[in-house]
């Protein structure tokens, strides 16, 4: 083993032990992350991919990792600490297949034989991942962004590897199948590849794939098409419910959406991509960084557009738009290594990455701290909070699951933790996993994932035991309500009902309890004048 390639290794072994570091600032898992492993939980025990047993409604879009977490739930691996796991390593995976990625981006000459000897600048797209915010606190978080970030990465990487053959392998494409069986979005980032393809094809006056390129699609297709069928058939639907209530925009979705990409731009200071990779490139004009940079351009303007049209996201810290983040970096980390190698003795070079990547660390660190904080900012809620909203959410659910009965159903407005350890059939009131609410309930807002939500005729309709979603209070005091508003739900049927919940933000939780039903310590409130 090379020397060049020791140190290689020593410093992605150094920027992944800083991405743990850094992502054990926040260390959680967000409600968001508790439905899949509601559906997970259904699948292991039950052989059901459902929310509620008996109601086939998709109400997740992250097949494989829903799958892969049950599969871990059936040899006794809780999804609430394996999900964190298999997170950070999928992050770390990532910072190891971009060193590869910038490798390959320097074997530039068309038709080349070997790979170059490995460089220090290979590992600089890992260092710089381990400090951005948004990488290192959804490494933790529990959903399956991280995994999807990874496939995405490696699918690029190999991609890129091959666009001088006369066709891409199969790698790049099972990696993109196995991306799109993630998150939708692997659809997306297929095309594009594929456009792009095209684009290479067209300008050596190739207009007609040859029949290893359609193998390279047909890879592709291997993976996603059964699963595309396999929905329709369980779910009734081409596409998950999640679509239909996330698509639904609402009145200022693009405005947000801008909003979203602008604050995305802010905190991962973006505006030094495009400098770094235009210096770099107008001083040396090195044809895999072209190549790289033409891809990034490409797929960043594309998905950007994408990520506003859906309104962004109400998670912080870009969750949504981390996937291209690593492509980000390393044609930064490209246009770096271009504008200085070559022009300026090392000493000099290795000043000037260290005072990049301290300023980046400064920035970083009061991203990071803002990001703790338990608060939101244009429907756009911190990381801090949701750890807040989370830990609320999952000690009610555990007060509820003491007492719940087999046939308790509850009408909630997180459908998370609270749903999770309850274990109680639940009405989500977004819809994310109720088809009604998702095809015949109209839009109300422009804000991701809440756009929808089920009218209250509609809840009492179901006849829930228990409601949670239009009238819970997390008070310091049992809450009096005005007697006009106890006899209005009395009229309907329920009682306001206020409990000690251990490990509450505030001790006291109120919700509404159907009269003719008892809770544990809570007697029926039907027999009571």
């Amino acid at each position: 083993m090379s020397s060049r390639r020791i140190v290689v290794i020593a410093l992605v072994a150094a920027a992944a032990a800083g991405l743990i570091a850094h992502s054990l600032l926040w260390n959680f898992v967000t409600d968001d992350a508790f439905i899949s492993f509601v559906y997970s939980r259904n699948l292991a025990r039950h052989g059901q991919l459902v929310f509620n047993l008996g109601e086939r409604v998709e109400g997740y879009t992250n097949f494989l990792w829903t799958v892969l977490l049950a599969g871990l739930l059936k040899v006794g691996l809780a999804p609430e600490v394996m999900s964190r796991v298999l997170g950070t390593a999928a992050a770390i995976g990532t910072m190891i297949t971009c060193a590869f990625a910038s490798r390959r981006v320097r074997a530039n000459a068309a038709g080349a034989g070997a790979a170059p000897e490995w460089s220090a600048w290979d590992a600089l797209p890992a260092i710089i991942l381990c400090g951005v915010p948004g990488f290192a606190c959804w490494a933790s978080g529990g959903l399956e962004t991280a995994l999807f970030t990874f496939l995405v990465t490696l699918g690029v990487t190999l991609y890129l590897g091959e666009h001088e053959r006369d066709a891409p392998s199969r790698g790049s494409a099972i990696a993109f199948g196995l991306a799109a069986l993630t998150r939708p979005e692997g659809l997306l980032f297929f095309a594009l590849t594929m456009l792009h393809r095209g684009i290479i094809l067209v300008s050596r006056r190739r207009f007609v794939p040859a029949a290893a390129e359609l193998r390279w699609i047909g890879w592709f297709a291997l993976l996603v098409v059964p699963h595309l069928l396999w929905r329709r058939w369980y779910y009734g639907w081409w596409l998950p419910n999640t679509f239909y209530i996330k698509s639904s925009g609402g009145a200022g979705a693009w405005s947000q959406g801008a909003y979203y990409l602008t604050s995305f731009a802010r905190q991962f200071h973006l505006w030094v991509v495009p400098i770094f990779a235009a210096v770099g490139l107008a001083l040396k004009r090195e044809r895999g960084a072209i190549v790289l940079a033409g891809y990034v351009t490409l797929v960043a303007g594309v998905f950007a557009f994408y990520v506003a049209s859906v309104g962004g996201d109400f998670m912080g810290l870009f969750r949504f738009a981390l996937p291209i983040v690593p492509l980000l970096a390393l044609l930064a980390a490209a246009g770096l290594r271009l504008a200085l190698s070559g022009k300026l003795p090392q000493a000099a070079q290795l000043a000037i990455v260290a005072l990049l990547l301290g300023a980046h660390a400064w920035h970083a660190a009061d991203v990071d701290q803002r990001s703790l904080v338990i608060g939101a900012d244009r429907g756009i809620d911190s990381p801090g909070y949701l750890r807040w909203y989370t830990a609320d959410r999952a000690a009610i659910g555990k007060w509820f699951g003491q007492y719940a009965r087999p046939d308790d159903y509850a009408a909630v407005g997180g459908a998370g933790a609270q749903v999770y350890y309850s274990d109680i059939r639940s009405l989500d009131c977004f819809g994310l996993s109720d088809e009604f609410i998702a095809h015949k309930v109209p839009a109300q807002s422009s804000r991701p994932g809440h756009q929808k939500y089920a009218p209250l005729d509609y809840q009492l309709a179901r006849k829930p035991t228990i409601i949670t979603s239009n009238y819970y209070r997390i008070e310091g005091a049992p809450y009096q309500p005005p007697l006009a508003e106890a006899a209005l739900w009395r009229q309907r049927g329920y009682r306001f009902v206020s409990v000690r919940v251990p490990g509450l933000s505030s001790p006291w939780y109120t919700f509404l309890l159907r009269l003719d039903r008892s809770l544990g310590p809570i007697g029926r409130g039907d027999e009571i004048d």
